[in-house]
Order: structure tokens, then sequence, then C-alpha cells
């Protein structure tokens, strides 16, 4: 359940864009990243196991011969040499991108859908307005997530047009209600808290780490080797959380602004995990009315709403499990182990 904005290092890219709340990665992305999401999310589109099956090649032709890719000292390194490494290390995502790219291309095409390089930059345009609000901070910040995440030239063009691509095919399914506007609008302007969880998987370890707790071990320790969140990286932190922030389970939200600063929850059970809340502390709200802020609300909320219907229409296009790996390497790559699914 960790947060979808904040900084890189808050970022959980497994598409569930962005971030269905509260399940074994109880991750969901910030304001700040939710173009985001909508594109990240779907190029590393854990798109878990897509379902194209990758055909075997003719036996009968014979591969083409290794080109050198590099030199080292004069002497020549081939892609053969590596291809191994590269295919166990990002293999299964660049195959999963693969797919989703040319599923993309056929039903935009049915469409009558025509992305062109405009619709690409208004891409860019958008990933560096919702990384940061100064220009230059922005082209910093996406420069640093590019180089985090391998995205050279050709990767990253991709990836803008497969969210042109997904934007345009949900564009006549936005549907911007009164209700996601006002969460948009608290999720700006409203009071948000800095919570901490510890996330298990029954009432017993719950209250073991409850114990703990009480005995004095602090929060983020028990966090660090008790929770099964992605947040246990950082001690059980989430990105700041606001009262009505639809992203975040009800229950959770009620809990997380029930507790007074410092205290401690006890387990609550929320989508599935047993919870120990613990909120550290509140910014207050910033005092900018809804009417005062409806326009910047209603543009967070069509954002919102265009991410969820993209990581939707991702999910329909590549449905579960079929890349066949003829490559034991690949096959690595596509596995849980291997972290492409």
């Amino acid at each position: 359940m960790s947060p979808d904005h904040g900084t890189l290092d808050d970022m959980n890219f497994p598409i569930t864009l962005g971030h269905a709340p509260l399940r074994p990665g109880f991750h969901r992305a910030s304001r700040r990243w939710i173009l985001l999401g909508g594109a990240l999310q779907l190029l590393i589109l854990g798109c878990r196991s897509p379902s194209t099956t990758v055909a075997s090649p003719p036996s009968a032709i014979a591969p083409p011969p290794s080109r050198p890719i590099a030199l080292v000292n004069r002497d020549r390194i081939t892609i053969a040499e590596i291809e191994p490494e590269l295919l166990e290390a990002i293999g299964g995502r660049v195959v999963q991108e693969h797919v989703l790219d040319v599923t993309l291309a056929r039903t935009a095409a049915r469409e009558g859908i025509v992305i062109d390089s405009s619709d690409v930059e208004r891409e860019r345009t958008m990933l560096v307005a919702n990384l940061a609000d100064d220009p230059d901070r922005g082209e910093r910040l996406l420069e640093e997530l590019r180089r985090s995440q391998g995205l050279g030239p050709i990767r990253f063009e991709a990836l803008l047009r497969r969210n042109a691509m997904l934007r345009r095919l949900v564009a006549r399914d936005v549907d911007v209600t009164e209700v996601v506007t006002r969460g948009a609008h608290d999720l700006r302007h409203g009071p948000k808290r800095v919570t901490r969880i510890i996330a298990v998987e029954d009432l017993r370890t719950a209250a073991e780490a409850r114990g703990r707790l009480a005995a004095g071990t602090p929060f983020a320790t028990v966090a660090t080797e008790t929770s099964v969140d992605a947040s246990a990286a950082r001690g059980g932190l989430l990105s700041p959380i606001s009262r009505l922030d639809p992203s975040w389970p009800t229950a959770f939200r009620e809990q997380v602004f029930e507790l007074d600063l410092g205290s401690v929850s006890d387990p609550i059970q929320v989508d599935g995990r047993v919870l120990i809340v613990l909120v550290e502390s509140e910014t207050p709200a910033t005092g900018v009315t809804f009417e005062a802020g409806r326009a910047d609300a209603e543009a967070d909320a069509r954002l919102a709403v265009e991410r969820l219907l993209m990581e939707r229409l991702a999910r329909r296009l590549m449905p579960e499990a079929r890349i066949e790996a003829l490559d034991p390497s690949l096959r690595w790559s596509l596995s849980p182990l291997g972290g492409s699914r």
C-alpha cells in the first residue's frame, strides 16, 4: 500500500498502475505521479504475463551472424556473447512491452486512431508537469527516472506513444463526477497525514508485532522486519494520505484520521491484510475552498479517471499468462523470481 507520489524511491511500478491499495504491494501513486502511473506502470506493466505466445523460430533457418556491439581494448564484444545476460536482466519486460505495443496498435487501428508526434510530445509535457510544478525540476526528475528505469530514447518514445494510444482509446469513457472532483480537491488542498503501517497476513502475527511495539521496539524496525507490504523497505512509511482520496480503502482512511497523532492502532483488517497503523504527523489544509480550487480539482480528477481506465484497458488487452518463453534466460526474466511479473 505504498504511495504513488513522493520521491523516485517511493515509486512502485507493477501495474495496479500506480496502485490497487492494500494488497501485497499495498502501493498507491501520489498525485504528482498520476501521469507517471498511467505511463510507467503501463510500461513495466508487470502486465503480468501477457496472452500472446511467442512462436518458435524455424529450425531450418540458420541464425544470422552475431554482430559486434562494443570494443574493449580493441577486442570485439558481440551481441551473442552477452545475449543470455541481456535476456535475463530485462528480456521479460521488453517482450511484455512489445506485446502490449503490438496489441495497442491493432486496437487503435480498428478504432481509426492515429498517434502522431504532437500526441507524443503532449504526453511528455504532461509527464514533466506532473513530476514537479517547476519545469526545470520536472526535467531533472524525468532524467533521473529515465536513468533509473533504463529508459533510453527508443523505450521512452515507445512509452509515450503507448500512453497516448491508451489515453485516446479511453477518452470517450472518461466521466468526472462531483464526488471524484471533491476527492481530488481534498487530495490537493485538504489535511494530510504522514503514516506508517505494518501489514501482516493474520491476527496472530499482528499481535506479535503489537507486542514488540509495546516492548519499545521502534515501529520502523518492526515494519522492516515483519511487514509484507512494499513499504517495509522504508520502515512502513507511506505517502501523505488525505481524508477523501478514494484510492485508499475507506476503512483505512477512517482509521488514519480517527487516531491521535503519534498513536498506534489496534490491528485492523483491510483488503485481506491485517494492519497496524502509526500516524506520525499531519499537514494542515491549505485553506483553498472547493469552489476556488474547482478547476484544478477537475483537471486532477480527469487525470485520475483516465489513469484508472487506461490501466483497465491495458489489463484487458494483456490477459493473464500466455507468453511462452523458449529461452531459459527469458524464462527466468518472465518468472516471479525474475521480477518481471
